[in-house]
């Protein structure tokens, strides 16, 4: 009875009180760009049904031990290897669908139905609740979005699966995408007193649950910012990138002897000849001594600052005379 239960409980949350259209707006673009239609209502029920449940089972069968992000790049994995076969058909068989589809099919490899799901219900229960989920979000999901096509189809286009029905009146602003959420915002508004008056304890102004994702991305924050960040990855090393840290208030007071440059006799002299002017001192204090494999791009900077200084002085004193 308790298995009955839990599972009577799984359907109804999946289904009804978290109806992944009509409260979580999940998948919502496609119905509404799409689903114009019966008969691609109907394509886009099956499609999003089978990726659901394929993704749903492997998620719970191979997937508990694997880290998030790994699982998420795997979901889209998957949903390629689901979608591009069925991509490769509808282009052979049925060319008009693929036609009115465009990019919202190849887009579906990266539905984010999928990985909510996947993560909220398939990694954290067996493979028995996660069918079930899944089995119930698909319904529920292809509920509507049949729905909403055969409204929009026989209120705009005074037909059925292509058939003609003779109706007094056409409205064809229903086939357009506002005419889609014009009709899902009234399900919606239906959907939530049905589940006002049916589970009242249910609370549906808190059908989507958006703690649980505050709680995730606060998690992530976290475990960043406890990360060392390295802009160049791991190969820096490997490719001997030489990464420049600025120094640190204690290092800079420390005393560092002066790196020594070579310099002709000539620019010696033009130099001497001008240290009583304030602008010739070149402050090289801070810059560490290096060797000649080991030179920051800041030492290349400071020795062209030398270069100029001595250029401008050597000018300097050439117009004196």
């Amino acid at each position: 009875m308790s298995n009955k239960n839990h599972t009577l409980k799984t359907i109804r949350n999946s289904a009804i009180i978290k109806n992944p259209i009509l409260f979580e707006a999940i998948g919502l673009c496609p119905v509404v760009a799409i689903a114009f239609s019966l008969k691609l209502a109907i394509f886009l029920a099956v499609v999003t049904a089978v990726e659901l449940i394929v993704c749903e089972v492997l998620a719970s069968k191979f997937l508990k031990n694997v880290r998030r992000y790994w699982r998420v790049a795997l979901y889209t994995v998957f949903g390629v290897a689901i979608i591009f076969p069925i991509m490769y058909g509808v282009d052979k068989l049925f060319p008009d669908i693929s036609a009115n589809f465009g990019v919202y099919l190849p887009l579906m490899t990266v539905n984010s139905l999928i990985a909510l799901h996947c993560e909220r219900v398939a990694v954290k229960n067996d493979v028995k609740t996660s069918f079930i989920d899944a089995v119930s979000s698909s319904l529920s999901y292809g509920a509507v979005a049949i729905i909403t096509g055969f409204v929009r189809e026989l209120l705009g286009n005074g037909t059925i699966l292509g058939y003609d029905i003779n109706i007094p009146i056409k409205l064809p602003a229903f086939l357009m995408p506002f005419g889609g959420l014009l009709l899902m915002g009234f399900f919606a508004a239906a959907l939530k007193a049905f589940i006002g008056v049916k589970y009242p304890e249910a609370n549906p102004n808190k059908a989507f649950d958006t703690s649980e994702i505050r709680r995730s991305l606060r998690d992530k924050f976290v475990e960043l910012m406890k990360d060392d960040f390295n802009p160049y990855g791991d190969t820096a090393e490997e490719d001997n990138i030489k990464i420049y840290v600025p120094k640190s208030k204690e290092e800079k007071e420390k005393k560092v002897k002066p790196k020594k440059e070579k310099k002709s006799k000539r620019n010696r002299k033009s130099v001497n000849e001008n240290t009583s002017s304030p602008e010739t001192t070149v402050v090289t204090e801070e810059t560490p001594v290096e060797q000649e494999g080991n030179r920051t791009y800041m030492d290349d900077f400071s020795d062209m600052l030398s270069d100029l200084q001595e250029y401008k002085n050597k000018n300097d004193g050439g117009g004196k005379k």
